[in-house]
């Protein structure tokens, strides 16, 4: 081997023990640390259930062991929590966020957008699950199957303004002619289930199947309230009975407005760390969640839970975000458009 040779094997070498020195810091990070999980509502709610389900798994799978906390920091129905784990807090892979599903599409709704992050730059962790919503009224309301919402009004509790809680009862008035008022500014799902109870609201525009299942023979079979509709890309087969919003309009343009809304739930439970957080500390995360959905411990423990437990990745998350957002120019401007909340909108007693 000549002397250049020998200097392109020198640099070869080098180069692979200095990957080996980065990988080995990589690993040795969170030994002696604390992991964070953010959850963007009130304790008690399905995102805060599956937070904590994770949380409590999660550095089995994580060089180090790190010790896990979970911190509540409600606000703007997780719009305050994401602006600060995007912005705010250490991007160091200590602080993983767990926001409203439909928060990283808040940017759609264009100059009313309270948002300050790119959600394709977020660094997606991945999710418990992809999700499926349903509306639900009580029985108090007199209103029976979906039609009746066009004759009816009904007023539903939601949390953050921006959020889908609020957003999408104006959606499917604005499209679909349904007579829904909102009440905002509720701390998570807890709280307007609360609410509910009081007769401060009528029901939910939007509460995820996996969160309504353990209340399902104390609400739904003992007539107390109605299940209208569900919401995503598909029926759970659950409640296949059930009709999917998209077969609530013959209009063509009305349905791919709604598919783009509803890729939302495709996300499920998101987590993410901000951008800036070092790839190698991205991937540690993203492996340890991964093996967490696959902990038969954990999987028992969802399943005494009622909660659901089928994943996305990462990866898979980051590939949604990117179909949402190169949709056409023209669609997700009339998507905005439909999604604008009135002016009158009322706030929930104590809401800023």
């Amino acid at each position: 081997m000549n002397r250049f040779g020998w200097m392109l094997a020198g640099v070869a070498t080098s180069a692979l023990f200095a990957a080996d020195a980065y990988a080995q810091d990589a690993s040795k990070f969170y030994a002696d640390k604390t992991l964070t999980y953010y959850v963007g509502l009130s304790a008690g709610g399905g995102y805060d259930q599956n937070a904590r389900l994770v949380a409590r798994y999660i550095n089995k799978y994580i060089a180090g062991a790190p010790q896990v906390i979970v911190r509540n920091m409600p606000g703007g129905g997780g719009l305050v929590m994401t602006n600060f784990v995007a912005n705010v807090a250490p991007k160091d892979g200590l602080h993983i966020a767990v926001p409203q599903r439909g928060v990283p599409f808040e940017p759609l709704l264009g100059g009313d957008s309270h948002a300050k992050f790119d959600p394709l730059k977020l660094q997606w962790i991945g999710s418990t699950n992809s999700d499926t919503s349903v509306a639900i009224v009580h029985k108090r309301t007199g209103v029976k199957r979906w039609q009746d919402l066009r004759n009816k009004e009904v007023v539903v509790g939601g949390t953050g303004v921006g959020t889908e809680s609020v957003t999408v009862p104006y959606l499917l008035r604005n499209l679909l002619g349904f007579r829904f008022s909102v009440i905002a500014g509720y701390p998570g799902g807890s709280d307007v289930n609360l609410a509910m109870e009081r007769g401060e609201v009528d029901g939910r525009g939007t509460f995820s199947w996996t969160s309504l299942k353990p209340k399902k023979k104390e609400w739904i079979d003992s007539g107390e309230y109605v299940i209208l509709y569900q919401m995503g890309l598909k029926r759970h087969k659950e409640i296949a009975n059930v009709p999917l919003v998209t077969e609530l309009t013959d209009s063509k343009e009305d349905k791919q407005l709604l598919q783009l809304q509803f890729a939302a739930f495709e996300m499920g439970r998101p987590q993410f760390v901000a951008d800036g957080v070092p790839a190698d500390r991205v991937n540690i995360l993203r492996r340890a969640f991964d093996k967490v959905m696959e902990d038969k411990a954990l999987i028992v423990e969802a399943e005494k839970g009622d909660m659901e437990i089928n994943p996305l990745t990462g990866e898979e998350m980051t590939d949604i975000m990117k179909e949402v957002y190169s949709s056409p120019k023209e669609v997700v401007a009339k998507l905005g458009e439909a999604l604008k909340k009135p002016n009158n909108v009322k706030l929930a007693p104590g809401a800023k």
